[in-house]
């Protein structure tokens, strides 16, 4: 019986993952895209189309680890690399494969960096917890200096008798 517990939750727990993963590359896909109509319909210069997949990266990887700390909330930080790892493989392996080539470069290690990194941050931010707010009874001061009355008689507001 234990067993079949644990296989549920893992299944559910690797489901859970790559739903994330599959957001995050569906974010990027869609981000990229419409880079890709902006630099070719206007004057955009193309010298922002690094800077512009580096946000691709940044808001696929945001919205897809924060969906998976969401889901789980103990392993989070857990859940948000592993959707991170998973993210940065898959588009590795697509990059390869639509290169036609293997090429680890300083770009490669940028790109993960940049992921686990955007990863942990998603994690930190949704596991963040709202304070409650506490509202004083009492007034704020400012009215107190409004209207305290001196000995010289009327209100003085910064020693300018109004």
């Amino acid at each position: 019986m234990e067993e079949n517990y644990n296989s549920i939750v893992y299944s559910g727990y690797l489901k859970g993952i790559l739903k994330a993963v599959l957001v995050s590359l569906t974010v990027t896909l869609i981000v990229l895209f419409l880079t890709a109509l902006l630099l070719c319909f206007t004057d955009f210069p193309e010298m922002y189309t690094f800077p512009s997949a580096i946000a691709a990266t940044v808001l696929g990887v945001f919205s897809g680890s924060s969906l998976a700390a969401k889901k789980n909330r103990s392993n989070s930080l857990l859940s948000a690399l592993l959707t991170a790892i998973l993210y940065v493989v898959i588009s590795f392996i697509i990059g390869s494969i639509l290169e036609r080539r293997v090429m680890f470069s300083l770009n490669t290690a940028l790109f993960a960096a940049i992921a686990l990194l955007t990863a942990a941050i998603a994690s930190i931010l949704v596991n963040r917890t709202k304070a409650a707010k506490n509202y004083n009874k009492g007034s704020s001061g400012v009215l107190d200096k409004l209207s305290r009355k001196k000995s010289g008689g009327g209100y003085r507001f910064n020693s300018r008798k109004l």
